[in-house]
């Protein structure tokens, strides 16, 4: 948020509050969505671990990247992994 507000020449709460109001979610929601959709498409259609992929899309911790998967995709990382990994295979 911050990043995003320094490149526009908002203040983050100003920024904010109108990308709520035009889009009807939070910025960092929005945000958060978009990182769990990267990291969706990595552990589908690549070998990068939980842990590499959690640092690459900038999770604080493995653990944190973990809990707002599962809050989004209602599983975890590697079972999400193993479930479409053993779709394929029918």
């Amino acid at each position: 948020l911050e990043m995003v507000s320094d490149q526009v020449g908002l203040s983050p709460c100003y920024l904010s509050r109108l990308f709520k109001k035009e889009t009807g979610i939070s910025m960092v929601d929005y945000i958060q969505k978009e990182r769990i959709e990267s990291a969706r498409n990595m552990l589908i259609y690549s070998q990068y671990s939980v842990s590499a992929i959690s640092e690459y899309l900038h999770f604080s911790t493995q653990s944190y990247f973990i809990k707002i998967f599962y809050k989004y995709m209602g599983m975890t990382p590697a079972r999400y992994r193993k479930y479409y990994r053993e779709k394929e295979e029918w």
